[in-house]
């Protein structure tokens, strides 16, 4: 269920934003893609943590995004892997997902001027 109804992100807009978090930073994981999307849904405005209170303590957690936008999240990256703008490991430490890398500067070029 979506934190609010009203805002909708599209697989476009997310999308965008991975590509540009791709643009700045080519070595990555899957993680920290889908930390800059939580982060910038959060300054949106668009997911906000929940504070529970319980037994006179206050806990407030994670700031969750969608499990539909998490979907389209993954919908993104495996769409950028399909094509081969992205590949898998950073490093011969680190070869395999979650890590993964820009394969194709150009592939990238022609994604961010779609945005």
């Amino acid at each position: 269920m979506r934190q609010n109804s009203e805002l909708v992100l599209t697989k476009e807009d997310i999308l965008r934003m991975v590509v540009k978090h791709l643009d700045v930073f080519p070595l990555t994981s899957l993680e920290a893609i889908r930390e800059v999307i939580r982060s910038s849904l959060k300054q949106q405005g668009l997911i906000f943590g929940v504070t529970e209170h319980s037994g006179g303590g206050t806990i407030t957690n994670r700031d969750r995004i969608s499990d539909e936008d998490t979907l389209l999240i993954n919908d993104c990256i495996y769409d950028l892997l399909y094509t081969r703008v992205i590949t898998p490991g950073i490093n011969d430490d680190n070869l395999d997902l979650p890590w993964i890398h820009v394969s194709d500067k150009e592939k990238l070029k022609t994604y961010l001027n779609k945005s």
